[in-house]
């Protein structure tokens, strides 16, 4: 199997593997427990020294269980350590690390006491919350982002800052904001979806000597997992000297409407930035002369249009003009577009599908016109935002990889490709039974402007025209040029535009470290 980066658990899986080391070697939890506090507590001594005062914020279970043995391992070794429980412990383990507490000498302290530490420990919940925090367990979250924000205070998550779920990476509103997240044996899906990508600081991962992790890392192997995808220069081309515009693929931009020629331009601006040779819009005659100014190396097709958008006459040229061609379909398109219009670009001719990406209106369309999802197979790559994902679905979100796939099954037998876009974006690739599920978590808070989502599908349809191609190497691409552009010009005050100009750059720099000598 290729390696894409590191594997990220769900917490079931997470369970799953533990129950088959527990049950392999006979090791006993508790054993492991200490393995995890006796990491904790290097972690604290390393990264904030041996004299600092450190509270530890426990809860019932196994997540607190991991900071009481940290606190009387870390007592033991001269530092200056006190837990506050949230509730008595539950678990036979916690019980046990609480009764060595105490026995250690660890100073015990009220839920409201005024003393304030230098790091706080939140070993509230692990990574199978499920609901959200309340009474003692809500005040300690409070008091520790509290005591952060207002003092200086450090804060260290075990496992997991709690409040956020260890799956879809959603934040309760009472939520840990922690400066490192300490992941026991494998980092978790959570920690790099939705809120996860803000609370969990930076994320270390603790090796635990779970022996069982490549075994199960295996079986998850033959069923489809989930990967940080962390090597984009590992998918980049290397183009030949002898090459000219018609080796390097022809992009078809079906994009815009009256009110909208921006987005048509930036879709067309990052195909034209992405390698391929030829990018041609197609799109209402009325905005031409706009597409023309704004990106000068496209060619432009007029077509009929009816309100400002395309009408269902343009649907046969597009019959004729889309053969050979790697179409992005739906930037600026608007819902007036005619769907006959998609349905020739998805149609089979002559036995044939072209590679096409369907971004914005093109899965608005899609999720209107739902006969037209029978046409979807392994040639698509659907791009949809949240909004877009849960009309296509017909339902609530539930959690993203569970999400990325049965948007994939749209696509029938062959499914089709995937990327839910979000702060991170989840991707599903062929065949989503035996592949991994990936995550690309590269961008900027800058990134979450209008516009961004154009120059992605452009990014794509360009890429695909090269042939080569990687969806999460895509994603890393687009990623880093938000980077770039966040560092050139601030995160509040970049633009879309300022991506399309720093994809270049960020080619660049991958460029640069795909030729590095090992």
């Amino acid at each position: 199997m290729e390696i894409f980066g590191k594997t990220l658990l769900t917490p079931e899986q997470m369970r799953a593997m533990e129950q088959m080391y527990f049950a392999e070697e006979g090791v006993k939890s508790i054993d492991v427990m200490e393995r995890a506090a006796a990491a904790l507590a290097a972690l604290l001594v390393e990264r904030f020294g041996p004299g600092k005062t450190v509270f530890f914020a426990c809860g019932p279970g196994g997540n607190g269980g991991d900071g009481l043995a940290a606190a009387w391992l870390l007592k033991q070794r001269g530092g200056d350590a006190a837990f506050v429980l949230a509730e008595e412990p539950k678990s036979a383990d916690a019980v046990e690390n609480l009764r060595r507490a105490r026995q250690a000498g660890v100073r015990e302290i009220a839920v409201d006491s005024p003393e304030r530490p230098d790091v706080w420990v939140d070993a509230l919940f692990g990574t199978g919350l499920s609901r959200a925090p309340a009474g003692n367990a809500a005040a300690l979250i409070d008091r520790m982002n509290r005591d952060q924000l207002r003092h200086g205070a450090k804060t260290v998550s075990v496992d997991i800052p709690s409040g956020l779920s260890g799956l879809s990476g959603q934040a309760f509103p009472h939520c840990v904001q922690a400066d490192i997240t300490l992941a026991l044996q494998c980092a978790k899906t959570g920690h790099y979806l939705g809120d996860g990508l803000d609370a969990c600081g930076e994320i270390r991962t603790a090796d635990i000597r779970i022996h069982a992790t490549e075994t199960f890392l295996e079986q998850l192997s033959a069923a489809g997992h989930v990967v940080l995808f962390t090597k984009p220069q590992d998918y980049l081309p290397q183009y030949l000297r002898n090459t000219h515009k018609g080796t390097r693929g022809h992009v078809l931009a079906v994009a815009g409407s009256v009110g909208m020629a921006g987005a048509a331009a930036l879709c067309a601006g990052a195909a034209l930035r992405s390698g391929a040779g030829l990018v041609t819009v197609a799109c209402p005659a009325s905005i031409v002369p706009i597409l023309q100014v704004l990106e000068p190396c496209a060619m432009c097709v007029p077509l009929p249009e009816k309100d400002g958008a395309l009408c269902a006459e343009a649907a046969d040229v597009l019959w004729d003009l889309r053969d050979g061609k790697s179409i992005v379909a739906g930037p600026g398109l608007s819902r007036r577009c005619a769907p006959e219009v998609l349905e020739a670009l998805l149609a089979e001719k002559d036995g044939r599908r072209e590679k096409i990406v369907l971004d914005a209106d093109a899965l608005n369309i899609l999720s209107e016109r739902r006969e037209l999802l029978s046409l979807l197979d392994a040639s698509c790559i659907l791009t949809p935002h949240p909004g877009e994902a849960k009309r296509l679905l017909g339902r609530e979100l539930s959690d993203p990889v569970s999400d990325a796939r049965a948007l994939a099954a749209l696509g029938g037998e062959s499914g089709c490709r995937v990327v839910l876009k979000g702060a991170s974006r989840v991707i599903c690739e062929l065949p989503a039974s035996k592949r991994p599920v990936l995550i690309s978590a590269t961008g900027c808070a800058g990134m979450a402007k209008g516009g961004s989502g154009d120059v992605f599908a452009g990014l794509l349809a360009g890429l695909r025209a090269c042939e080569w191609f990687n969806t999460a190497a895509a994603c890393e691409i687009h990623g880093l040029a938000g980077v770039l552009a966040g560092e050139k010009y601030g995160e509040t005050a970049m633009t879309a535009r300022n991506i399309l100009e720093m994809l270049p750059e960020a080619f660049r720099r991958l460029e640069q470290k795909r030729d590095e000598k090992p």
